[in-house]
């Protein structure tokens, strides 16, 4: 009987709650007997067969919709749901208090008069922040009945009085904790149709349903806005990649921002985290759209400025919105770079004169891709072909200084923080090294420089090429720097900040950190579009290890370089353009060098891999991309096995075990599967580094966007 019940109310509830109850479109009383239903049944029938008047007062209806309802009648299941929502009158042989027909008669009437309000009607109100009178007194009115022990009573006595075997009194006590959903979804699902919702979702306030419930039905009725506003983000950010900045930008504040102050109006962020990850998505979008722009058309002022900081005011992820307030201080920061530049080459031309600034400027202008650079040679040119001197007034553009950045989207699982993987801050200190490399080739020499100083202020602020492979290998950071035109052996390309991860995941430990620290350089080294074969590798050198731990510590950072795979120098510069590539990066997840070689936990694997029993190099993204599965961690196997065995089998057996247990101290739903990667270099002879890495997926394998919990 229950699941009868509840399906009757979940097909009610809505709008229409009232205008498809079964006795107000028959006109037949809620005591009326099977005979007379029978007979209205075939008078109606005949009567809308061919049109006739029947002298009734109900709301028009299709002879299937007459149909439906006198099945409904037909099923005493069903026919008791639909005897809640139908006007009562005086009691008669039920033996209630007059004033519980009275009361409830008067909730029917006044919900279904607000009900029947027409739209426009309605959201003239709630333009003007308030509901008409019938909304505040049909909650007064159905709070008043449902704490009535009356009520209850009397659908017990309807439920004798039906005497029909396939209902019983578990009927009432369903209908005692489901009615009050029954009742407010209408105003939910209206709240979720109204532009302007807001008012709409507080008068569900009064209502007498648990906050917790009331927000699950708001979510319930929010789903396809989240779905569209999800859906057209994604189709926008695709459009982005080959489409105009300013046609995404135009289309993103005429189909998303409306759906998005649609959800802020029925879902508020503070309380519902899928609000709070929408606007996180909007702001991500708007941030790439800037920066493509900005690449495109070399302006940094005006638009891109504008949706940088409109993106700040909509990012609610610590970490989206220290990535778009890098992105605005970076443009800055790139703008004082080339202002220094102008400088360089004004003290050229003050000590060897005009025309040695201008064969300098001359040289370096064919070598030079980005458009917006190339016009501001121009423009020293033209200063020095003028006599006057170099201008310091900052550019147009700091384009191409800097690489765009797709800011990662984190659900906020706080009761499993410990655990939850936080994107390193990359600060990476990159100057105009497209400019610089030229200069030290023609006016430099060789020095020595200490590329990873006890004190993060104290990086060089220019790109450093480092001579010999080993220089930095022998604990001493400092190294013999050359002109990038000449030959060298390695380029450092970025410092890579580790204190801000300490601090939003104070547990973490040195080979999340130090895996951390390679995957972030194995990114910027695509941003420099280094990873396109297999010319070129990554290296870091990191603090030490009670450092990496301080949240605090100015040297914790780590220092981040790029070199040839085939140890072979080279006399240009490699990172010399910025592309904003985003490929994935090639990381291990079985490394035999240890744990803190690997993958950091909580990214993501690109696409469906099969392992190789070897150190398992994998394309590893971050979690906001499409992905097939994610890194759960990598958990100590016991040495020897539980049953004392040595056998490779044994090891597999319990990598198996140990990643199911970590699933489940995760909480990872049962639609994911745990996979543990092993390898050939699990011996007898490795025992101290024995350890099982655990990713999940999905059972199908398809890809997906997000965390799995």
């Amino acid at each position: 009987m229950s699941e009868v019940a509840i399906t009757s109310l979940r097909e009610l509830a809505g709008p229409d709650l009232y205008r498809r109850n079964a006795f107000r479109i028959t006109g037949l009383p809620v005591d009326v007997d099977r005979r007379a239903a029978r007979a209205r049944q075939q008078q109606l029938t005949a009567a809308l067969r061919v049109g006739a008047d029947v002298g009734w007062q109900g709301p028009s209806a299709t002879a299937d919709e007459v149909r439906a309802a006198f099945d409904v009648l037909g099923d005493p299941r069903r026919r008791l749901v639909h005897e809640v929502f139908a006007v009562w009158g005086a009691p008669d042989g039920c033996e209630c208090p007059a004033g519980v027909h009275h009361d409830h008669d008067n909730a029917v009437r006044a919900h279904t008069a607000a009900l029947d309000i027409e739209p426009d009607d309605l959201l003239a109100a709630t333009m003007a922040g308030a509901l008409p009178g019938q909304w505040t007194a049909a909650a007064t009115a159905w709070t008043k009945t449902l704490r009535s022990a009356s009520f209850w009573r009397h659908l017990h006595h309807r439920v004798r009085q039906l005497d029909d075997r396939q209902l019983d009194d578990s009927a009432v006590e369903t209908l005692r904790a489901e009615l009050p959903l029954t009742l407010v979804r209408p105003l939910s699902r209206l709240a979720a149709s109204a532009a302007y919702p807001a008012p709409l979702r507080k008068h569900l306030d009064q209502w007498p349903v648990p906050a917790r419930e009331r927000d699950r039905l708001l979510e319930e009725a929010a789903e396809p806005l989240y779905t569209e506003l999800e859906s057209t983000v994604r189709d926008l950010h695709g459009r982005l990649d080959s489409g105009d900045p300013d046609e995404v930008v135009a289309e993103l504040r005429e189909r998303v921002n409306p759906l998005l102050a649609r959800l802020e109006g029925l879902t508020p962020r503070d309380q519902h985290r899928r609000t709070e990850a929408a606007r996180d998505k909007v702001a991500v979008l708007l941030n790439n759209c800037a920066l493509a722009r900005n690449r495109s058309t070399g302006q940094y002022e005006d638009k891109v400025k504008n949706w940088l900081t409109e993106a700040a005011k909509l990012a609610t992820d610590p970490e989206t919105k220290r990535r778009v307030r890098e992105n605005l201080r970076g443009f800055d920061e790139a703008e004082k770079a080339l202002d220094q530049f102008r400088r360089t080459v004004d003290e050229i031309r003050r000590t060897r004169g005009r025309y040695e600034a201008a064969s300098f400027l001359r040289g370096l202008l064919p070598e030079v891709t980005d458009e917006a650079l190339a016009a501001a040679i121009r423009e020293m040119l033209a200063d020095l072909d003028a006599g006057a001197p170099i201008s310091y007034r900052a550019p147009s553009r700091p384009s191409g200084l800097r690489a765009p950045v797709r800011l990662h989207e984190w659900e906020k699982q706080e009761a499993r923080r410990r655990r939850r993987a936080v994107g390193v801050v990359v600060l990476c200190v990159v100057v105009l090294v497209g400019l610089v490399w030229i200069m030290n080739a023609a006016i430099g020499g060789e020095d020595t420089v200490d590329i990873h100083p006890a004190a993060y202020g104290n990086v060089s602020t220019e790109i450093v090429c480092v001579r010999d492979r080993n220089d930095w290998r022998d604990g001493d950071t400092t190294v013999t720097s050359v002109p990038c035109g000449q030959d060298h052996a390695a380029e450092v390309i970025a410092y890579l900040g580790l204190r801000e991860a300490n601090l939003s995941w104070p547990a973490a430990d040195y080979d999340y950190l130090a895996g951390l620290a390679r995957f972030s350089c194995g990114e910027q080294a695509n941003h420099f579009g280094l990873t396109s074969g297999s010319t070129y590798t990554t290296e870091v050198i990191l603090p030490d290890r009670d450092v990496i731990h301080s949240s605090d510590s100015a040297s914790n950072y780590a220092t981040c370089l790029v070199m040839r795979t085939d140890v072979e120098r080279w006399s240009f510069l490699a990172a010399s353009q910025q592309t904003g590539a985003q490929r994935p990066v090639q990381r291990p997840l079985t490394s035999q060098k240890g744990r803190d070689h690997n993958a950091p936990v909580g990214y993501c694997v690109r696409g469906r891999q099969e392992p190789d029993r070897a150190e398992n190099v994998w394309p590893i993204v971050r979690c906001d991309e499409p992905h097939w599965a994610e890194i759960l961690g990598y958990e100590i196997l016991r040495w020897p096995p539980p049953d004392g065995a040595t056998l490779r089998t044994q090891l597999v057996e319990e990598a198996n075990r140990t990643c199911r247990k970590l699933a489940t101290e995760l909480q990872v739903p049962d639609t994911y599967s745990v996979l543990p990667v092993v390898s050939e270099w699990w011996t007898e002879q490795s025992q101290e580094r024995m350890y099982a890495a655990c990713v999940a997926h999905r059972e199908d394998h398809q890809p997906f966007y997000g965390r799995v919990r």
